[in-house]
């Protein structure tokens, strides 16, 4: 049986690779492992603000297990959610591994590929140092736009 891991977060791009997920272990049978990291620059500025951070883990825990996944629960997928904290391509990637994932898919947020260079985004980052495909999502669908999989 193969196990998807899937980045999870509010955005388009993410809810698109829900969706591409949904799909994809509907007619696959592969067991999803649906993730949201929460970069720990977000818990230092929360704290540096006097906000509880656990309240705000457990407000993302909330979507993550009821709006985030809902197309996997509707489609009758096989999941299972999780919050952690850190870096988010290290953490995707380390989950992967731990996993034995055979996939990881991720929705694209639409930066330039100039931002991603400088800033060093998750996707750039990912795509460079895993082992197993990763899948890509687009959060707008074109005519020609499709997913795409570096492997």
């Amino acid at each position: 049986m193969s196990t998807v891991v899937l980045g999870v977060d509010p955005s388009k791009g993410a809810q698109a690779a829900v969706r591409w997920v949904a799909g994809f272990a509907s007619e696959s049978g592969a067991d999803v492992v649906a993730v949201y990291v929460l970069p720990r620059s977000e818990l230092w500025a929360l704290g540096a603000f006097q906000i509880d951070a656990e309240q705000v883990v457990k407000e993302f825990r909330t979507l993550l297990n009821s709006t985030w996944i809902a197309p996997l629960r509707k489609a009758g997928i096989s999941y299972t959610t999780r919050i952690v904290r850190g870096d988010p391509a290290a953490e995707l990637l380390r989950l992967a591994t731990r996993v034995e994932a055979t996939m990881l898919v991720l929705g694209t947020k639409g930066h330039s590929s100039i931002h991603d260079l400088v800033v060093g985004g998750t996707v750039h980052k990912i795509i460079n140092r895993s082992e197993i495909p990763v899948v890509l999502v687009p959060s707008t669908r074109h005519r020609s736009a499709r997913a795409s999989v570096a492997a």
